[in-house]
């Protein structure tokens, strides 16, 4: 499934400049609103990091719930929300790197130059926007995933734990589709280079198996996956299993795609700015 543009741009509107220019925090926070109003009113960006997964979620249970609890004495519901959870942060990868890519083709980030404005506050605001709108996501879709069985039984600390995970996750998501959209030459490549990349770590994770079902030979790459990393994560904050390498290594990925998009964001972004 792609993800495109549809219907007219939102417009940004700021405050006017008065005696005191335009506060960083302030303007970061009227973007950030622009962009989760952006996402409430475009059909496609919800189908994509709403309706699909949840659609995954019933699908999936409904075909395999009975056969792993048979075959493996596991409710499958307890894996498979955790990366459905995680499949909503991946998806946004998508839609928002075609959102902000739109953006600066459309002119909203030449009028914004134009204004008496820290430029920062338009990729803050973004990352904020992005960020509330992962974890509305992510909380509606593991309230939803409790109809189905799906239960915390570690207490209230594993559960802000396991929001927690989802957090780092979305914030190495929303670099992703930051350095993406402002290094793509148009909406094809960002298509080409997210969607099939992002489809195989999910579909290579033991998100949906155990990590013991995959063939030997590829069992050390599966384990390295992120996704796969993140969903152990969850699943062991949620009810039982590993968590310190899981948790660790989550960490780890977060910390190194997040400070390379960011090398490359920052660098793309100034020649922007600068542009003439």
């Amino acid at each position: 499934m792609t993800a495109q543009a549809t219907g007219p741009v939102a417009p940004v509107v700021l405050p006017s400049p008065s005696s005191e220019p335009t506060t960083l925090t302030r303007a970061s926070a009227i973007i950030a609103g622009r962009v989760i109003r952006q996402f409430v009113r475009n059909r496609m960006m919800l189908i994509v990091t709403v309706a699909f997964p949840l659609l995954q979620l019933f699908m999936l249970l409904a075909a395999f719930g009975v056969l792993v609890r048979d075959t493996q004495d596991v409710d499958y519901v307890r894996r498979l929300a955790p990366l459905i959870v995680l499949t909503t942060a991946f998806s946004s990868i998508l839609t928002t790197a075609i959102a902000l890519w739109s953006d600066i083709r459309s002119g909203v980030f030449d009028r914004l130059r134009a204004m008496p404005l820290d430029m920062r506050a338009y990729v803050f605001g973004r990352i904020g926007g992005d960020f509330v709108r992962i974890m509305g996501v992510a909380v509606l879709v593991t309230l939803v995933a409790h109809t189905v069985g799906f239960r915390f039984s570690r207490g209230p600390l594993a559960v802000l734990g396991f929001f927690g995970i989802v957090a780092l996750f979305g914030m190495m998501c929303s670099a992703l589709a930051v350095a993406v959209a402002l290094v793509a030459q148009h909406p094809g490549i960002i298509v080409r280079y997210v969607q099939m990349p992002t489809l195989v770590l999910t579909l290579m994770s033991s998100g949906y198996v155990p990590l013991e079902a995959f063939p030997h030979w590829i069992r050390p790459a599966v384990s390295v996956n992120p996704v796969s990393l993140a969903a152990d994560a969850l699943a062991g904050l949620s009810h039982r299993g590993a968590l310190t390498a899981p948790v660790l290594g989550t960490a780890a990925w977060t910390l190194g795609v997040t400070a390379v998009c960011t090398a490359v964001a920052t660098r793309r972004f100034a020649m922007l700015v600068k542009r003439g």
